[in-house]
């Protein structure tokens, strides 16, 4: 590729993006062994880093430019997927030069003879890359989330690398998101209204639930379905003395969902809880007495190998078991709530581990109190001295 030179500046941004407004975002440069420690400024223009990039760039280099819809510094220091930061690829590769804010840093990757692939939902690409020298390609990583890019940009680098040496790689982002992301939310909380609870019922068995979803762990965001009915199953429910257990099924919008009770002792539990013919658990036991319902504020469940869950927001329910002689009922009124937290916190024992330790400093201390004596001889300074014996 020709060596960037400054009349020859296209507004990328502008011309290929829609016509994005002038906006600082941080970006990422690796790849070439030449690629140069830079001071971490407050902000680079365009041009500055336009000085940057032609330093790295010659005829033999291929240049590929991942382009997120949206990124900020926030972004990169509080995105976290479980304990471990989204970009973890990217925080692995030694040498590399980060610039946390440029002036429109793609208005000065675009080159006469650029092109752009998307980043499609299945994780291809719309059409194949093949590195050549002097070629320009911006990957359009489009919506979605920042881990799944991250492994995504780490395939591609690494299939890119493989295949031609002499590569440069960066990563940005067309606009800035943190300052527009609380707007949004600002406008999603003034429009969008209060979940209002959603109460299912039928034979023995009742639950009010304000919201279902499910999805992969580490997703940004989970599929919601809404649940709108629920089915008792009599094959798989019994009333007897010896087996008293009940099936519930709960159906939505291309969402199944089976909850398996019994009733042992005086209290029920839950045996099993399937999504979509697909087994699920909970690594908590709910074990609650017979009259008690059951109350969770997000209450999630997940596969085996922990890779997906399904989450309950704001839920309660309880199943129903009729006295010998009565018929089943639809229930229209919970008894008393069984709450999903427990009755003991980390702050809890952490008060009576203190206070144990006071009371064991304080007995001590009382202890060698009533431990002192007074004296109970006296010297007559006109008498003998008084002698004491060691056996006394």
């Amino acid at each position: 590729m020709a060596r960037l030179g400054l009349p020859v500046v296209l507004l990328l941004a502008l011309a290929v993006f829609g016509g994005a407004r002038a906006t600082n975002v941080p970006v990422f440069v690796w790849g070439k062994p030449s690629v140069t420690y830079v001071p971490a400024l407050s902000r680079y223009t365009s041009t500055e880093f336009e000085a940057l990039v032609e330093a790295q760039i010659d005829e033999n280099t291929f240049t590929v430019v991942f382009a997120e819809d949206r990124l900020s510094t926030e972004d990169l220091s509080q995105c976290k997927l479980k304990t471990q930061t989204c970009f973890k690829n990217l925080q692995k590769i030694e040498r590399k030069s980060y610039l946390p804010s440029v002036e429109e840093p793609l208005s000065v990757l675009e080159g006469s003879n650029a092109r752009t692939v998307l980043l499609l939902s299945d994780g291809t690409l719309s059409e194949p890359i093949v590195p050549r020298a002097g070629g320009i390609v911006v990957v359009d990583l489009g919506s979605g989330d920042y881990a799944s890019h991250d492994a995504a940009i780490d395939a591609l680098y690494a299939r890119l690398r493989n295949a031609y040496e002499n590569v440069l790689a960066i990563y940005t982002g067309k606009t800035a998101s943190f300052s527009a992301s609380r707007l949004v939310r600002k406008t999603r909380q003034a429009e969008t209204p209060e979940r209002e609870p959603k109460t299912l019922s039928t034979e023995d068995f009742l639950m009010s639930i304000e919201q279902f979803s499910y999805g992969p762990v580490d997703a940004a965001e989970l599929t919601v379905v809404e649940l709108d009915k629920a089915e008792k199953i009599p094959a798989n429910s019994s009333n007897t003395a010896d087996a008293q257990t009940l099936h519930i099924q709960l159906n939505g919008p291309s969402a199944k969902v089976d909850l398996h009770f019994m009733v042992s002792q005086g209290s029920w539990e839950i045996t099993s809880v399937s999504f979509n013919d697909q087994q699920y658990y909970l690594r908590h036991r709910v074990h609650v007495n017979q009259h008690f319902s059951y109350r969770c504020n997000s209450w999630e469940y997940m596969t085996f190998d922990l890779q997906n869950k399904i989450v309950f927001e704001e839920v309660q329910f309880q199943p129903f078991w009729p006295a010998d002689g009565e018929s089943s009922t639809v229930p229209i009124k919970f008894g008393d709530a069984w709450h999903c937290v427990g009755f003991t916190t980390g702050g809890i024992l952490s008060g009576l581990f203190l206070i144990l330790i006071f009371l064991i400093i304080g007995a001590y201390g009382i202890a060698w109190m009533m431990d002192i004596r007074t004296m109970d001889r006296f010297d007559d300074p006109k008498g003998k001295t008084i002698i004491v014996n060691t056996t006394e």
